[in-house]
């Protein structure tokens, strides 16, 4: 029906629409007047019938379901039954054959009166429809639910520089940031490049720690399956070297901020015949195109090809003695720090005596 409000503000009944067979509208005036109603297409009887189509049915329909339907959601994934699985089997009536189980390695459950089913790999639906018909064969209708009351959970072994290597269980869905956060996350000395997932005889898989935290790529924060090893490699770079005249040249590692002083510090000191003066940094920078060589009295550095090399210059003479800690370099991890030898040392001072009177007592001979 077609209402229209008077001027009174009554509404009054126009137009009856009944439909036809063959797909149109019989439109029956109600009053004399029938005006003009857009869309509408006038019929062949007298102006009194009049037949319409409605052309614009499929977008009335459209749009009426498009207000109603709620948006796009991704279905997610039936839960799988696995091992571990802790499962609760209700009866309805029969509390005496429901059983809490959790399910074998072997993916199998024991209830009475059915003995062993198998439930891994099955939607807990599905496992749900087979026991129905197992206890069918002792129940008259039986009504049977199936509640996961705990999820398995996954062991995953984390190794290499994270603060507590060891091996951990985790939810279903975990994936590799879980796993570093249940290590505790990096050690100092962990590497961002690329680390390894091995997973089973497959080949290992690499994920790059450097895209995942710092630039959130989260393509390499891939799920985790039981069984699976993640190893944090360390950072080549996570260390210093100490050359020249110290009491223990060697590699240092790094573990927060270091200065120059400390580094000869941690390397035992410096000896008798040290140059503090003239102690050097030796730092890879950016890339460049030459190559050049730096000479340091008797040790050569050459730069290798695309890597350009500084050479810094530490008074730690100044530092040590007048206590200025604003020469006292910060390191940066990969820095060599070289300490040269003071020709003028009074021990080389004695040995170069000592071969020149050698000399002269070899020459009166």
């Amino acid at each position: 029906m077609i209402h229209r409000e008077d001027r009174f503000g009554e509404a009054r009944t126009l137009h009856h629409l009944h439909p036809s067979e063959d797909g149109w509208l019989t439109l029956s005036p109600k009053s004399p007047a029938l005006g003009r109603i857009p869309g509408l297409m006038p019929g062949s009887v007298g102006g009194d019938r009049v037949r319409v189509q409605l052309l614009a049915i499929g977008l009335i329909v459209v749009t009426g379901l498009s207000a109603t339907l709620p948006a796009h959601v991704v279905a997610q994934q039936p839960y799988i039954l696995g091992p571990s699985d802790v499962v609760e089997v209700v009866v309805f009536g029969n509390a005496e054959v429901s059983r809490t189980v959790i399910v074998r390695p072997d993916g199998m459950i024991s209830l009475p009166l059915i003995g062993e089913v198998l439930a891994a790999g099955l939607t807990p639906d599905l496992l749900r429809q087979r026991l129905t018909a197992a206890f069918a064969a002792f129940i008259r209708e039986p009504r049977v639910a199936v509640i996961v009351r705990e999820f398995r959970r996954i062991r995953v072994s984390v190794l290499g520089q994270v603060t507590r290597p060891g091996v951990y269980d985790l939810p279903q869905g975990a994936a590799i940031l879980d796993a570093l956060a249940a290590a505790g996350g990096l050690s100092p000395d962990a590497g961002l490049g690329q680390s390894r997932l091995i997973r089973g005889q497959a080949p290992p898989q690499s994920i790059e720690l450097d895209q995942l935290l710092l630039q959130g790529e989260l393509s390499f924060n891939l799920a985790l399956e039981s069984g699976d090893v993640l190893i944090v490699p360390d950072d080549a770079t996570a260390r210093i070297y100490v050359l020249g005249q110290v009491l223990r040249p060697g590699v240092l590692p790094v573990r927060g901020a270091l200065t120059a002083l400390q580094a000869l510090t941690l390397a035992g000191g410096p000896t008798t015949r040290a140059l503090l003066n003239k102690t050097q940094i030796i730092r890879r920078s950016g890339p460049a195109s030459p190559i050049a060589a730096i000479s340091l009295t008797t040790v050569v550095v050459a730069r290798q090809s695309g890597i350009s090399v500084q050479v810094l210059p530490v008074d730690l003479a100044k530092v040590i003695l007048e206590g200025d800690v604003a020469r006292d370099l910060p390191l940066r991890r990969g820095d060599i720090l070289y300490v040269p030898e003071n020709p003028f040392a009074l021990e080389n001072i004695a040995l170069l005596l000592g071969i020149a009177g050698n000399a002269a007592l070899i020459l009166r001979h």
